[in-house]
């Protein structure tokens, strides 16, 4: 089980000379043999058991920071799945891909819960519905996510299960959610209470109701049932702030007004962008594009091997003694994932001793206000042919 964790961009057989040294070193096959005999839950019960290990270091005013997102994996080709394989650009071979909808850590770097869905059954909204639900035990957290994630049905999740949670949302979803009010949004800024009711029928009583709105049958709220009278109370709060280029940003959100002000709202959102940048070093400096197997057993294998992974290093990050900053320091420092998680890799093989003197030299200074061009290119995972 730990072979598919540090097992990087090279050959299977390359690789296994590596994890195992000397002269009696495996067949690939045999490896294979033995993997097939694991079932890809023993990977994901490991990497439940091993996160919910890990301490609560950081908190913001005692509350984990959780940010929910997805992420497309992309994976070795094989057209003959079709659960993976899709057509992105016309005249051209497709690639293989899944999603992974995860529920991230801010402050501590870590993936606390993840679900892994095919192309074709993707649905990040009941993922995230699905995924706060396994939280409702947790340590008590604020919920952060983007506009793609806007809809009655997570509010009322959240709300019915006494959670907190921040989500962005499009302009014209802030202003749909008081029916009763036009132009209620066109200052420049605004911080508002609204009542919403949600419901499943245009009923003479309920279109009287303040805020009604009416959920279509194929439509997701749990809510309330398709075809039943009742009605849903949703106590919101939206907020509207201008950023410094120019455009608008739209929260809706539970936080109390006494307790959060909007500059306290904008910074939460803003560490949203934190999730981002996780599933970049888990693609890339936590090879999760070094995918080993078309076997889809052998794929969902690596994934969460990985991902116990990635919050492996993480942790160790933690444990690791702050970059001390002297006078003469003319930047903040932060740490190389990518470093960290090829010391991390050794010292899990037993390479390195002394993990956390290795990870002192791993700092790098954070250059803020530089930019670079998007390079917008077509992504595939490295193929199996060519390593």
């Amino acid at each position: 089980m730990l072979f598919p964790m540090i097992a990087g961009y090279d050959t299977l057989e390359n690789l296994m000379i590596d994890f195992f040294g000397g002269s009696s070193v495996p067949y690939p096959s045999v490896m294979i043999q033995r993997r097939s005999k694991i079932r890809p839950s023993a990977f994901l019960h490991l990497f439940y058991r091993f996160t919910r290990k890990v301490p609560l270091l950081k908190t913001f005013r005692g509350f984990r920071l959780i940010a929910c997102d997805g992420s497309r994996l992309n994976l070795p080709y094989n057209p003959s799945d079709q659960d993976t394989y899709i057509h992105c650009i016309k005249n051209r071979k497709g690639i293989n891909q899944l999603h992974l909808n995860a529920m991230y850590d801010i402050l501590n770097d870590v993936f606390v819960d993840v679900e892994i869905q095919s192309i074709p059954q993707m649905d990040e909204k009941n993922a995230f519905c699905r995924l706060l639900k396994n939280q409702i035990d947790s340590p008590k957290s604020i919920f952060i996510a983007d506009r793609g994630y806007a809809a009655y049905n997570i509010f009322a999740h959240a709300i019915h299960n006494d959670q907190l949670f921040l989500i962005r949302v499009p302009q014209k979803f802030a202003k749909d959610i008081c029916t009763d009010q036009s132009n209620w949004l066109e200052s420049d800024s605004a911080d508002t209470e609204v009542t919403v009711h949600v419901g499943r029928r245009k009923t003479k009583t309920n279109l009287q109701l303040e805020n009604y709105h009416c959920i279509p049958k194929n439509g997701h709220y749990d809510s309330v049932e398709a075809g039943s009278n009742d009605v849903d109370i949703l106590n919101l709060r939206v907020l509207k702030f201008p950023l410094d280029d120019g455009t608008e940003e739209y929260i809706v959100t539970n936080l109390p007004k006494y307790s959060c002000s909007m500059d306290t709202i904008k910074e939460l959102y803003w560490l949203r962008w934190s999730v981002e940048t996780a599933f970049r070093h888990l693609k890339y400096a936590g090879d999760m594009v070094h995918i080993h197997s078309v076997k889809k057993e052998f794929l969902l294998q690596e994934i969460y091997a990985k991902l116990t992974m990635y919050n492996f290093s993480a942790f160790i990050a933690l444990c690791a003694p702050e970059h001390k900053d002297d006078a003469s320091c003319m930047h903040t420092y932060v740490i190389n994932h990518t470093q960290l998680q090829k010391i991390c890799k050794r010292f899990l093989r037993e390479k390195v001793e002394n993990v956390l003197e290795l990870i002192g030299r791993a700092w790098v200074p954070v250059r803020p206000g530089r930019k670079f061009d998007r390079n917008l290119r077509r992504q595939s995972a490295d193929t199996l042919a060519y390593r």
